[in-house]
């Protein structure tokens, strides 16, 4: 049995590029119920931030960093590849894709399944979340 990987910081890739154009094109999708970036519907509403998704990141108790697209470096670039949207978990030994496009997919702008499958696939990794 290995022992699991401590998880010191989460890192969410959004699908979409930086600046205020892109946030009011991403809000009016979401008005018009238009596809757009699913990691964006998870944690922001048409008014910014969810407050279920606040409280989701207080309850996990690591920091949260946000970055999109075109604000990748050439390090996490590398992990990330295709794989936008995604949440990556950052350990002492390095950095890890731990959700892919396909799962965030699979929470339809839930919080609560995305906090789900997140603890899941941190399991199936044998990595440990502190909250």
């Amino acid at each position: 049995m290995t022992a699991k990987q401590a998880v010191h910081k989460l890192i969410l890739v959004y699908a979409a590029d930086s600046g205020k154009l892109s946030a009011f094109v991403d809000s009016a999708r979401k008005l018009f119920k238009l596809k757009g970036c699913t990691l964006c519907s998870i944690t922001h509403g048409l008014a910014g931030e969810k407050g279920e998704w606040r409280e989701c990141r207080e309850e996990l108790g690591l920091p949260v960093d946000y970055l999109h697209r075109d604000e990748l470096g050439s390090e996490l670039r590398n992990v990330v590849g295709e794989q936008l949207p995604c949440v990556l978990a950052q350990t002492d030994s390095g950095t890890v894709l731990l959700l892919g496009p396909d799962v965030l997919e699979r929470c339809r702008g839930s919080v609560d399944d995305f906090k789900g499958r997140l603890l899941t696939h941190a399991a199936m990794r044998d990595l440990e979340l502190p909250g």
